[in-house]
């Protein structure tokens, strides 16, 4: 409880109330521990180039260096898919998903995200380690 709030804190920014029911969800069912979110407003005309993320803060603040590898990535939708909305896991294309809907990837899986739509794109990140 204690690392979940300083990391809050750290990141400058409160996260809604009901947040605690989703990582509590991710704690029970996948057993991620130290999970972490953030939301995500991907504007019209931004790309998020293919990349793996190296997780460097989280690593340092919850003392993962040599276990890197046991961290995860969770995207949650907040929105159904809109037309210019795109995510790419691990070369898999991935639209036209319904609000709510879940891709995971271990540690360093490339991935990507564009958004050529009209409308701004709202996601979940979380990161978990198990």
């Amino acid at each position: 409880e204690f690392r979940r709030v300083l990391f809050r804190s750290d990141m400058r920014r409160v996260q809604p109330v009901w947040n605690n029911a989703i990582i509590a969800k991710f704690e029970e069912q996948l057993k991620w521990k130290d999970v972490c979110t953030s939301y995500y407003r991907m504007d019209p005309g931004t790309i998020l180039p293919n990349h793996s993320d190296t997780y460097k803060r989280y690593i340092e603040l919850f003392e993962l260096e040599n276990l890197h590898q046991s961290v995860y990535r969770a995207i949650v939708f907040l929105e159904d898919w809109q037309s210019g909305h795109y995510l790419e896991v691990a070369n898999e294309p991935i639209t036209k998903w319904s609000a709510g809907d879940v891709v995971t990837w271990w540690y360093d899986t490339p991935h990507l995200a564009a958004n050529m739509g009209t409308t701004p794109r709202y996601t979940l990140q979380i990161t978990g380690h198990v």
